[in-house]
């Protein structure tokens, strides 16, 4: 099976959507953990009141197997507290994830034989600390616990790439009125780093011809840095902004 990793870091426990009774809430994840119905559920998750906390269990919907467990501050699947347990399908322990008031703060990865396999921790704003270690406990240098896919060159190789390859009067000559137009991508960049699956998912209402000119531009790049998941490349689903913009002329002279 095929792993795609995310732009933005998730556990199991996201979502809105309940059906409760008694102080117990059923939520209903799909495989990419959105809300979804029960006849469509990757996962379930169970909130119940413990001793005055709310404590939750999700289960895997096809075997009823144990996904991860831990306490909410509230009957609200977006308020996790402490540590949560999360387990692989066949019932291995995967990684433990710290939440500090709704906020991640760490995650840590295991091997089989119960070994801490990768640690990541963050601050509210970014990643501050990255490690991972062989099954023997033995440290492994620049060990890259998570990056999300990137262009090649970076930020400034991107905007060189725009530069170059973006054809920047679309909206001009779509006759759009001036303004910002910007075009919301998502696309697929593999473990070699090719980009597959490009389409606009939001697309200005007075400039359609923005959203053809964005994803021929994303189609049409060079490879990306692949995506890294505990030091391997992975499959990674990617969003991208990209705006057009009308200047209007008689601002224009007077400046």
């Amino acid at each position: 099976m095929k792993k795609i990793f995310l732009l933005v870091i998730y556990i199991t426990i996201f979502g809105l959507g309940a059906n409760a009774q008694n102080d117990t809430s059923l939520y209903y994840f799909s495989a990419a953990y959105k809300p979804t119905t029960s006849d469509s559920a990757y996962v379930v998750l169970k909130m119940f009141k413990k001793n005055e906390a709310w404590f939750g269990r999700e289960f895997y919907k096809k075997d009823n197997g144990l996904k991860s467990e831990g306490i909410y501050l509230e009957n609200n699947p977006e308020t996790p507290e402490g540590s949560f347990k999360n387990f692989k399908e066949n019932g291995s322990l995967d990684y433990i994830a710290d939440w500090n008031n709704k906020r991640l703060v760490s995650k840590s990865w295991f091997y089989k034989n119960g070994n801490k396999k990768s640690l990541i921790a963050f601050n509210d704003k970014s990643i501050v600390q990255q490690k991972g270690w062989d099954e023997e406990g033995k440290e492994i240098k620049n060990y890259v616990v998570e990056r999300e896919a990137r262009f090649k060159g970076g930020m400034e190789g991107w905007r060189k790439y725009l530069e170059k390859h973006l054809n920047a009067n679309v909206a001009a000559d779509a006759g759009a009125p001036a303004g910002i137009y910007e075009v919301k991508l998502q696309f697929v960049v593999n473990k070699e780093g090719y980009v597959s699956k490009v389409k606009a998912v939001n697309i200005p209402a007075s400039c359609k011809p923005c959203a053809a000119e964005a994803v021929n531009v994303i189609s049409g790049g060079p490879q990306w840095e692949p995506a890294i998941q505990n030091n391997e490349p992975v499959i990674y689903q990617a969003i991208q902004f990209i705006n057009f913009q009308v200047v209007d002329d008689k601002k224009s002279k007077k400046g």
